[in-house]
């Protein structure tokens, strides 16, 4: 039970301090409202708490299932504790990043979420992350009102050609389409056309497609997207031919990112014609301007130095180092000179002349393959903000 005398003290001495607030999912709904309007009160009488709140992230807990309730259940913001959240985002002038996750709302709620927000942040924005904002497909247009946005996070069923064309006017930087274990699958994605317009007025503007699931899903393609980057974050989506073969046929000129994230929970194999070497040195042939690639299946030795040799944008290639097979296994190529399948051969027989050659072709000091404790470490550098 909340303290309310203690919280009351806290924010008298403290709460103007304050600059970042995060609500993470807890099922105590009495005192998550509670909290929010004792910080809403204090700054509609001027007491100047949260007035220097730059950060709010909230997470709502969509999915309380038990033993006894099915998990595919999910559960959305609403009532008295989605209008303790409107109340409280309204009373903080300073917002420059605001994170909404799994609100899973009402489409008729959704439309009035943010519009105090707008009133009083409408310049001051720069980053907005809406996940799973509506249960079904529902358009946001407010994301098009911050005018000084820079980086926008929003789940597919939340986009659509009109925000599409508010957000080419206000030239933002960087628009991340995250999919989820929540995010509906039934969705379709913005036209080709509708990209190609965005482009032409916003040229600056790059797209990032993202999934974060522990169950396999695919990833909603975006075609005549600018897409810069690809990241897949569970551990149970597998790298395959249609996924390599889809993205050189859209992103080819234009993919600077590409990997997986997490360790792979499913059976990789050994040989060759069944593994995703082929797939994965046609790909950095194919796009040219890819600059940081995330391997964590089973490849060869022999893959890893066709990728740093095919690779002449590459700068940052992180393997694991339990999934390279110490391996010559490819079949010599017609364009492959006797000296160059010599050196192939060669170098695939040790781990620490792989290391060596690939540190040389990225130019590098250093280069090593990854732990597996170091690979969950990683994370991708798409840009100077959001991505930590």
């Amino acid at each position: 039970m909340l303290d309310h005398l203690r919280v009351q003290l806290c924010l008298q001495s403290i709460g103007t301090y304050i600059k970042v607030l995060v609500f993470k999912p807890i099922t105590n709904f009495y005192n998550l409202y509670e909290f929010m309007n004792m910080i809403s009160f204090y700054a509609e009488h001027g007491r100047e708490i949260g007035s220097r709140v730059n950060t709010l992230q909230y997470t709502f807990p969509c999915n309380m299932a038990t033993s006894r309730i099915d998990e595919s259940v999910l559960y959305g913001t609403g009532g008295k504790l989605l209008e303790a959240l409107k109340r409280l985002m309204g009373n903080l002038p300073s917002l420059r990043r605001l994170e909404l996750i799994d609100l899973m709302l009402d489409n008729e709620d959704a439309q009035t979420l943010l519009d105090q927000v707008c009133f009083c942040c409408c310049t001051t924005l720069k980053t907005l992350i809406l996940v799973n904002t509506t249960k079904n497909v529902c358009q946001l247009l407010h994301p098009g009102v911050f005018i000084n946005l820079q980086v926008l996070v929003i789940s597919p069923q939340n986009l659509g050609s009109d925000l599409l064309y508010m957000l080419s006017q206000m030239r933002l930087l960087h628009l991340h389409i995250l999919q989820n274990r929540y995010t509906p699958i039934d969705i379709e994605s913005v036209h080709s056309s509708d990209w190609k317009h965005c482009t032409k007025i916003n040229s600056i503007l790059k797209v990032h497609l993202r999934i974060e699931s522990i169950r396999e899903r695919q990833i909603l393609w975006q075609p005549g997207a600018p897409v810069s980057s690809i990241i897949y974050k569970s551990p149970n989506i597998r790298m395959s031919a249609d996924i390599s073969n889809k993205i050189m046929e859209l992103y080819s000129d234009q993919l600077l990112t590409f990997g997986y994230l997490d360790l792979p929970k499913f059976y990789q194999p050994s040989s060759f014609k069944d593994r995703i070497d082929t797939c994965l040195v046609n790909l950095i042939q194919i796009c040219p301007k890819l600059d940081t690639l995330m391997i964590r299946e089973k490849i060869s030795t022999c893959t890893l130095l066709l990728i740093s040799y095919y690779g002449h944008s590459l700068t940052s290639l992180y393997v694991r180092r339990n999934a390279v097979i110490l391996r010559c296994d490819w079949p010599r190529q017609n364009d492959w000179s006797d000296e160059f399948y010599q050196w192939l051969k060669k170098s695939s027989t040790s781990y620490e002349i792989v290391e060596e050659e690939i540190a040389l072709s990225l130019g590098l000091e250093n280069w090593k393959m990854l732990s597996d404790q170091d690979f969950k470490r990683i994370s991708p550098q798409l840009y100077s903000s959001f991505y930590r």
